[in-house]
């Protein structure tokens, strides 16, 4: 981690106890948030009814959501490609709700 003095960059001393939390959380959240758009998906699909929800945005996030993906792989970064590959899955599902029900 770094932190800022100015203009310069230092590495903070983390220990690695707590760098195990960071970790372990980090792969908590890479699960979770994605999964904070299933009300929405549930909402689409059981009313039918996608109205006010933008393909624009939905279809932007896919993209941006796949170059993240292909960062996350290069770099060998699990929770970064476990979120990318769930936030695909939701996005996906979001995009099809509204090509089924606008």
């Amino acid at each position: 981690m770094l932190q800022s003095d100015g203009a310069m960059l230092h590495p903070i001393k983390i220990s690695k106890q707590d760098r195990t939390l960071i970790d372990r959380t980090m792969l908590l959240a890479s699960i979770i948030y994605p999964l904070m758009v299933l009300p929405q998906i549930y909402h689409i699909y059981t009313t039918k009814d996608a109205s006010g929800v933008s393909l624009t945005t939905w279809v932007g996030f896919i993209l941006f959501g796949t170059i993240f993906l292909l960062y996350g792989i290069s770099h060998r970064l699990k929770p970064y490609i476990i979120t990318q590959i769930l936030w695909f899955t939701v996005d996906l599902l979001v995009i099809v709700g509204i090509l089924l029900y606008s």
